[in-house]
């Protein structure tokens, strides 16, 4: 559908971007959209931001992409560092060491973006840096390998999901750690297990939510949680299950309880939760009932 200058200058007008409407430039409306987004979700809270565990550097010159990919590390409680060219990138790789680093190869072209892969992998050396990840929308197999052979970690193609499976990539070369509150294990591609260890405070839910935001975002859509611990449980926090629930099913999986104690099932009950959420008596029971 096309748009005619009178729609455009309503679009420029309430977005605030200050363009020429007679020169205008697709780039332009993409930012303008962008900006009407951003106004609109300043109204709500977005109780899934924290502060960031590890720092991130996006390189990339494309306002969409790195909205699109901000908009998604933030749900997952990360917020990136971005560099829209090579020189603010390594002006803000002279600040601070970045775990990982995201580069588009074409910074506009090909050899801004060899050139910066080459001072990142320097950096690491130096133990300034860790991972670096290149997306491109290339297919030429002499650049792709050129980039293996300077060093780097991963190649992620550009294409409609590169944002996530960048945050696969991420997430998955991290150490696995213990929790204080819940431990986590994949079963497979799309089912992931938590054991979890402690339920009853606003700390232990946010953290929770967070990993499991990060798993759904990552293939884990059906996720399990193993309440054996939980022997006494507050039912104040029973809404969390409803937003499980809801978390799974808008990723087309399920959300699952094993070993629940009776003041869950209570819970559960009081909230006409447990006609919703199924509940089993082992993990192997509830892998068994994912399709």
């Amino acid at each position: 559908m096309e748009i005619n200058n009178e729609q455009l200058k309503k679009l420029f007008d309430l977005s605030g971007a200050n363009v020429d409407v007679d020169s205008a430039q697709q780039d332009d409306i993409t930012k303008a959209l962008i900006l009407i987004e951003r106004k609109l979700n300043s109204f709500a809270v977005d109780t899934m931001t924290v502060p960031a565990e590890f720092n991130i550097l996006i390189v990339d010159d494309l306002e969409l992409s790195i909205y699109q990919f901000n908009q998604l590390l933030k749900k997952v409680g990360i917020v990136p560092t971005v560099a829209r060219n090579k020189i603010e990138a390594l002006a803000e790789l002279k600040k601070k060491k970045f775990d990982y680093i995201v580069v588009d190869l074409f910074l506009p072209d090909a050899e801004d973006g060899i050139e910066l892969i080459d001072e990142c992998i320097k950096l690491r050396e130096a133990k300034k840096t860790n991972k670096i990840i290149v997306m491109s929308g290339t297919d030429d197999k002499n650049l792709i390998e050129k980039c293996y052979k300077l060093g780097i970690d991963e190649f992620v193609p550009k294409s409609s999901n590169w944002h996530d499976q960048v945050l696969k990539f991420i997430t998955s070369s991290l150490t696995s750690k213990q929790h204080e509150d819940f431990f986590k294990y994949s079963i497979n591609d799309n089912i992931c297990c938590y054991t979890i260890n402690k339920f009853n405070s606003p700390k232990h839910i946010d953290a929770l939510l967070k990993d499991v935001t990060t798993s759904l975002y990552t293939g884990y859509v059906n996720i399990i949680f193993n309440m054996e611990n939980v022997k006494i449980f507050d039912d104040e926090y029973t809404s969390t299950f409803t937003t499980l629930y809801k978390m799974c099913n808008e990723k087309g999986g399920k959300f699952m309880l094993v070993k629940i104690s009776d003041s869950v099932k209570t819970a559960l009950a009081d909230a006409f939760l447990d006609t919703l959420i199924p509940t089993y008596t082992t993990v192997d029971m509830a892998v068994s009932k994912v399709e």
